[in-house]
């Protein structure tokens, strides 16, 4: 089936004998309430509509689509508030179509980041006896959001924007500590020398780029590729842009405070169908 061909409603129409009961009482109230649905998240729809977010998100797949998040997108589309940029340079030109691009570009990580990925380097947080987040430049924030948002949850943290500081941090560590290194381009020469500092101590590496193929990602214990959709239509991509670091940021705490039940859903020990984590969290993004 070609989503671009039938709409949201209409596929729902089709293929609504062959949902189970619980799918069934979500596309009910999808079919009521089209025009409320587009700006509800995946938590939203699944108490209004009696259900809960895993069957949404299962009949969403159910339908042929690759989460709740792109099937709103398409119902958007459907109902006329989503519209193709008007300008001949691919310029995004109303909110709707800023805000959707941009959960395009989030959404488009469930792609490369797995569910395993999430919760090795999960657990490699969990387990460490200090974590020290590295990175340099206009990431800063990024670390900063991520250590403050680790601590408040139990995790011991060092993050610096000075080098001199994080590799001091790393230098007086132990074997028990994890490096947390934020680069995209692999090339930022202070998070290397962190990074081979870090191994020399013996610690675990967790590694957030957008490239593989840089020699410091070789011995990491874990690697997050973060990665633009540069075919995404919908996204003109911007290089000062840190939101996709950001979404892994809340994906990966998300999966450091639910670690167990992840791992109880991802084993299929709670539900005959487990339902992909890393959906289910970016499907409660708002358009």
């Amino acid at each position: 089936m070609e989503h671009a061909e039938i709409s949201v409603v209409d596929n729902i129409r089709q293929m609504y004998e062959e949902l189970f009961t619980a799918e069934k009482k979500a596309a009910d109230y999808i079919l009521k309430n089209r025009q409320e649905v587009v700006m509800l998240n995946v938590s939203e729809l699944a108490h209004k509509s009696g259900t809960s977010e895993a069957t949404v998100v299962r009949m969403c797949k159910h339908l042929g689509y690759d989460g709740y998040f792109q099937m709103r997108l398409l119902m958007s589309r459907d109902a006329g508030q989503y519209k193709q940029p008007s300008t001949t340079d691919g310029m995004l030109v109303s909110s709707h179509q800023i805000f959707a691009g941009d959960g395009e570009r989030v959404i488009s990580l469930a792609k490369f980041v797995s569910t395993e990925t999430l919760l090795c380097a999960a657990e490699l947080l969990r387990n460490a006896e200090m974590i020290h987040i590295v990175s340099v430049g206009n990431n800063i924030p990024i670390v900063w959001d991520l250590g403050f948002r680790l601590e408040r949850n139990g995790l011991k943290c060092t993050y610096s924007v000075l080098p001199e500081h994080f590799f001091n941090h790393i230098s007086l560590g132990s074997s028990n500590d994890v490096v947390y290194a934020i680069s995209r381009s692999g090339s930022s020469t202070q998070v290397i020398k962190a990074v081979e500092l870090a191994h020399k101590k013996k610690m675990k590496t967790i590694i957030v780029t957008g490239e593989l193929n840089k020699p410091f990602v070789e011995d990491a214990d874990c690697v997050i590729h973060v990665v633009e959709k540069k075919e995404n239509q919908m996204s003109v991509l911007r290089p000062d842009s840190h939101l996709l670091e950001m979404a892994v940021n809340d994906a990966l705490l998300y999966a450091v405070k639910n670690y167990h039940m992840i791992v109880n859903n991802l084993n299929g020990k709670e539900n005959s169908e487990p339902v992909n984590e890393v959906d289910l969290l970016l499907s409660k993004y708002k358009l």
